[in-house]
């Protein structure tokens, strides 16, 4: 029993370790290439830069070590699921080639945080070795190696591709620690001046390499909005540009810094923070895309143009859900009941019921998500935000009713207990989200009304809108349904949106009191509106 709910969420458990194994390798790696190609010509001395040089270390080693366990929690799952789906016995199950990858992953880690770990071993050597391994074993994970005619082009495209974007998005970390940590301005200038060179060279080539291998692996245009796999590398893409903003907005910070020495960096390390969450998603996306299966390989029907028109032709929200006695298609198969087509046999057929009750909680917790942008620009106002900074309580509520309706069969509303049904992937993944909701109503609320001392509850709004929404641009990928890409198009939005209101939010906390500010405070409600605007569009019917 258990081994059977372990094999029902294991494309869930896969992708967090995957994710978090991709996302501590490319900040390991991206602390090797920062030190050897941004640091180490630095002619800075002192204090300041020994003292870097030790926290640049120390966060190589825990990236590095977080790499290692994730890749051998990643290596046993893959073993306990072969031997749990295939019968495979131990010996067999270890003897794939994705196990070999994994361990020679977290042998390369695991020597690249001693290295880390003491400072005797520091040499170019010394960090360049592992992270090339580290680099090449996980590309022997990716679609490039596991096809059946292996191009050496793409597994070149694929290490290069991996290797620039832990240069870049890996390195951000790092820069931000030099800009606060390192006394002397000019020295500091050098940094910012090596860092935008590599960082621009790294974006080059994140981008050719990306184009190179989205080009067969889509194999059309269509592929890239008709498929799951498609639809990630869109939002890559999204990603990407929103990276570029960011970026953007660094390199002219310093940029001006430059011209005026009177000046200071204040908001260059902030804005860099939100590089480094949003390069977070997106390396969660790639987590995602390495286990969805490719767009020009899909033999599943696809949405046409018409279809997904459909899915966001204006209509009136769907207000009245049908009543819970009546049965759904699954529950009472005797009774005859209308059942909308459904192309992959691989999920369960939903009635027309299932289907209006799904819509109708979609579009009630759109209506709380609108209200609730709609009382957050009020509480900017000085005169009234006494009474609308209450504003985090309608997420409060929004929490309780998905909790109570987001999956009727299971407990309280239907028949499965509320630990059985977590054994089911949709189930445990809508808990989780109503979770991350409730948790971060209770913080925002006791941070909108001053409860806290200190600043960092007050990250706590951010962030779990940020793991929301890597959570949701995540969700589906997992039978390249026709239907289920539809509901990933209209969900995508969502979360795009959801990046955008989390990178505005923080920006807003962190900086200080300035015009940019000030903005971002404006945008990250309207940013919510937007976004349960897009949700009162969701239907599931064609």
């Amino acid at each position: 029993m258990r081994m059977q709910a372990f094999l029902s969420i294991y494309s869930l458990i896969d992708w967090i370790l995957r994710g978090a194994a991709m996302a501590a390798q490319t900040v390991a790696v991206g602390g090797a290439t920062y030190f050897l190609l941004t640091l180490a010509p630095s002619n800075a001395s002192g204090g300041g830069r020994a003292a870097l040089d030790r926290f640049c270390m120390r966060v190589m080693f825990w990236s590095a070590t977080a790499s290692c366990v994730a890749q051998l929690m990643a290596a046993a799952a893959l073993t306990a699921f072969l031997i749990g789906s295939a019968g495979a016995d131990l010996k067999t199950a270890m003897s794939a080639d994705a196990i070999t990858f994994h361990v020679v992953s977290a042998c390369a880690a695991f020597a690249l945080a001693c290295v880390a770990r003491w400072p005797r071993l520091w040499t170019p050597w010394t960090l360049v070795l592992p992270s090339s391994i580290l680099i090449v074993a996980h590309t022997g994970l990716t679609h490039a190696a596991s096809r059946t005619e292996v191009s050496a082009a793409m597994l070149v495209a694929e290490m290069l591709h991996l290797l620039a974007l832990a240069a870049w998005i890996g390195g951000v970390p790092y820069f931000v620690a030099s800009l606060r940590m390192l006394g002397d301005r000019e020295s500091y200038r050098f940094v910012a001046r090596r860092f935008s060179a590599v960082s621009f060279v790294s974006v080059f080539v994140v981008v050719a390499t990306g184009v190179f291998m989205a080009v067969p692996f889509a194999g059309s245009l269509g592929g890239l909005y008709q498929t799951n796999y498609g639809l990630l590398i869109s939002t890559k893409s999204v990603l990407l540009i929103i990276l570029l903003c960011l970026g953007a907005m660094n390199f002219l910070a310093i940029r001006k810094l430059q011209r005026d020495s009177a000046l200071t960096l204040r908001s260059a390390p902030i804005i860099a923070e939100t590089e480094v969450g949003v390069g977070l998603i997106a390396i969660f996306c790639a987590a995602a895309l390495a286990a969805s299966p490719l767009a020009s390989e899909t033999s599943a029907s696809r949405p046409d143009t018409a279809d997904i028109a459909k899915r966001f032709e204006l209509a009136w929200p769907r207000l009245e859900s049908p009543a819970f006695a009546q049965p759904s298609a699954v529950d009472s198969p005797a009774i005859e009941i209308p059942v909308a087509p459904r192309p992959s046999t691989s999920q369960p057929e939903r009635s027309a019921f299932d289907i209006a009750w799904s819509e109708a909680h979609h579009h009630y917790a759109a209506l709380i998500v609108v209200a609730a942008g709609l009382v957050a620009l009020f509480s900017q106002s000085r005169r009234i935000g006494r009474f609308t900074r209450n504003w985090p309580a309608l997420f409060l509520v929004l929490a309780g009713y998905l909790f109570v309706v987001a999956d009727e069969d299971a407990w309280p509303l239907g028949k499965i207990g509320f630990f059985e049904s977590l054994a089911t992937p949709r189930i445990a993944q809508h808990k989780f989200m109503i979770a991350l909701i409730a948790a971060f109503a209770i913080y925002e609320w006791r941070v909108q009304l001053q409860r806290f001392k200190s600043q960092w509850p007050s990250y706590v709004f951010p962030l779990t809108l940020a793991a929301a929404a890597a959570f949701l641009l995540t969700h589906y990928g997992h039978t390249d349904s026709k239907e289920e890409v539809l509901i990933e198009i209209s969900h995508t939005p969502v979360a795009l949106i959801g990046v955008i209101a989390a990178i505005a939010r923080w920006l807003e906390i962190r900086l200080p009191a300035s015009s940019l500010s000030r903005v971002a405070g404006i945008v990250w409600p309207i940013a919510f509106m937007a976004g349960g605007a897009f949700l009162l569009l969701y239907r599931e019917t064609f």
